[in-house]
């Protein structure tokens, strides 16, 4: 893996050189990235926190899964309780219900609200037979890319995931689900679920819950239900088959973009303790410098900068992303930093700029009319593409979001939708829901009641191991 390229060309590298042995092993799909990441990027050695808490781990008193659950037509999994997964799916899964369909909703590290099935893994502390087979191929396939000290932590993660797939075994034994639907496979459980089902040759979807990157491929569900066709573009260009992508629009965002009562401004304004001035609102990407690289500290100091020269005619907040901890602004005494409060719809209905570096937002800032500046310089990582697409203004230097800032508190243009690139990037706004549960009722009506097998090589039994 090239060191002077970019972390998702080596991403995309990496994909390339180990696809054989992640069809050989389709055990550690859910590790992909951890592997690419930690073990083959950062070089990770195992520490004797690591040792500790995988050996104690199976001694912890955990609550377990419950009863094994009635057989289902469709499973969703909600694996986090973040708003972009949860709000995703469990529009679906009430649409699905509505429809007369059988669906069971399972969460693993879901919100407790959730009328769902907990799902809770059985923790091992052997590593399963396979894993050293495994390792050794991933050394063979990327000479120099592995630290010898990261066989360990490959092993501890080889035990957790194989306990993964003995519980996740179980659950579909019960279940036996026609159909699983998720919505992402970055995380481990989510790639687990399309494994084990693809085993089964169950039928799979994944449900776009973000913007999309090279961290998306391969797709290993059947099919990904896109936002709209420029989501579908984007994974188009990374080598994904057309015909595994299906533009039905966003569930999440079918109540975006409507109005809040005509007070998300004054909300938006006393939350942050700002006056009442047209406000800019900055989505901030701190969270991963790794993959970002220094491109939001620059973003950090362009926006200080413009803050400072209009702070009495522009107020500029920055919203961190939710796993940043704001160490990026310590030094920017002229922004407002802000974090959960208010929602996301009172923030893109109150403001009046949206701005970001690669942040979802700049697609959902296109249902509210607001102008979208996506900073971008031609040194920095190639992190989104709105900007080539027509969907966001460029911005490329701390004079040019000087020159924006003055040019739009000079004209102030009122919000305008335009219709072509909403639907553009949401297929079938404020219906969206009712699309894919469509769609699910189709492929469950249609008579072929199991997926094609799209592995390479069989490889070993997901759910073979030392029991």
């Amino acid at each position: 893996m090239n060191p002077a390229k970019t972390l998702d060309e080596r991403y995309l590298e990496f994909t390339h050189a180990t696809q054989a042995i992640f069809a050989e092993y389709p055990q550690i799909e859910p590790w992909r990235y951890y592997i690419f990441r930690e073990l083959g990027i950062r070089q990770t050695a195992c520490s004797f926190k690591d040792h500790a808490s995988h050996w104690l781990q199976p001694l912890r008193i955990r609550r377990r899964t419950a009863t094994p659950p009635a057989p289902c037509d469709v499973l969703i999994w909600v694996e986090s309780a973040r708003d972009v997964i949860v709000d995703a799916l469990l529009p679906v899964y009430h649409a699905l219900r509505a429809r007369g369909v059988s669906t069971l909703l399972v969460s693993s590290g879901g919100p407790q609200s959730l009328p769902a099935y907990r799902f809770c893994p059985h923790d091992r502390s052997f590593t399963p037979p396979w894993a050293r087979e495994a390792w050794s191929a991933l050394c063979d396939a990327v000479p120099s890319g592995f630290a010898r000290s990261s066989w360990r932590l490959f092993a501890y993660a080889a035990a957790w995931i194989q306990g993964f797939f003995d519980q996740l075994d179980a659950l579909l034994d019960a279940a036996q689900p026609r159909l699983v639907l998720a919505a992402s496979t970055q995380l481990p459980g989510g790639a687990a679920l399309i494994v084990a089902a693809r085993r089964r040759r169950l039928r799979q979807a994944v449900l776009q819950h973000g913007i999309l990157q090279p961290l998306y491929v391969p797709l290993l569900s059947d099919v990904m239900l896109t936002w709209g066709a420029s989501s579908s573009d984007v994974l188009a260009s990374f080598g994904t088959p057309r015909e595994a992508l299906v533009a039905l629009g966003s569930p999440r965002h079918d109540r975006l973009g409507r109005s809040d009562n005509g007070n998300a401004r004054e909300r938006l304004l006393e939350t942050a303790g700002l006056p009442g001035r047209p406000t800019l609102v900055f989505f901030s990407n701190g969270n991963d410098l790794l993959r970002n690289g220094y491109a939001p500290l620059e973003c950090a100091a362009w926006l200080e900068n413009v803050a400072a020269r209009v702070a009495d005619r522009l107020n500029v907040i920055v919203r961190l992303h939710p796993n940043e901890d704001g160490s990026l602004y310590r030094d920017c005494p002229h922004l407002s930093i802000t974090k959960h409060a208010p929602g996301l719809s009172t923030v893109l209905e109150g403001c009046d700029v949206v701005a970001s570096l690669c942040s979802t937002v700049l697609y959902d800032a296109l249902l509210y009319g607001k102008p979208v500046w996506q900073f971008h310089v031609d040194s920095w990582p190639d992190l989104a593409h709105n900007w080539k697409d027509g969907l966001a203004e460029r911005l490329a230097s701390r004079q040019e979001l000087e020159d924006a800032a003055d040019r739009w508190l000079r004209e102030r243009p009122p919000p305008r939708v335009d219709d072509r690139k909403v639907e553009r990037v949401f297929a079938n706004h404020g219906r969206a829901t009712e699309a894919v549960a469509d769609y699910i009722v189709r492929c469950l009506e249609s008579p072929t009641d199991r997926a094609p097998a799209r592995w390479g090589a069989p490889g070993p039994a997901v759910g073979a191991g030392d029991r």
